[in-house]
């Protein structure tokens, strides 16, 4: 008997915290301007593989430049408008900045 009560118990509290948790479980949807980061992408853009000095020469001087960081070693070359992303001295990636939106 002393089971039976501790498994009703127990049961109980469970379907009580479930309603609890799924009611305080919320999804937010997220929409992202996809349309809006196209037009930046038309943005001639460092390649992977590309070595820093063709994307010095090929891009100029960037805004700022980060150290490496990590193992592998990863720095950052901030333009005005994107990232290039390094692993040692090639490019591993280059990101366009998505532009800030005005607000009302």
């Amino acid at each position: 008997m002393k089971k039976l009560v501790l498994t009703a118990a127990i049961t109980a509290f469970f379907s009580l915290q479930g309603t609890l948790f799924s009611s305080m479980l919320a999804a937010e949807q997220l929409v992202l301007p996809v349309g809006e980061q196209t037009e930046k992408s038309a943005l001639p853009l460092p390649q992977r593989g590309m070595h820093k000095e063709s994307v010095r020469r090929d891009f100029g001087d960037p805004e700022e430049v980060t150290d490496a960081v990590g193992e592998p070693p990863i720095s950052q070359w901030r333009y005005a408008q994107y990232v290039v992303y390094f692993e040692g001295n090639q490019v591993i990636r280059a990101v366009v900045k998505h532009p800030a939106r005005e607000t009302d």
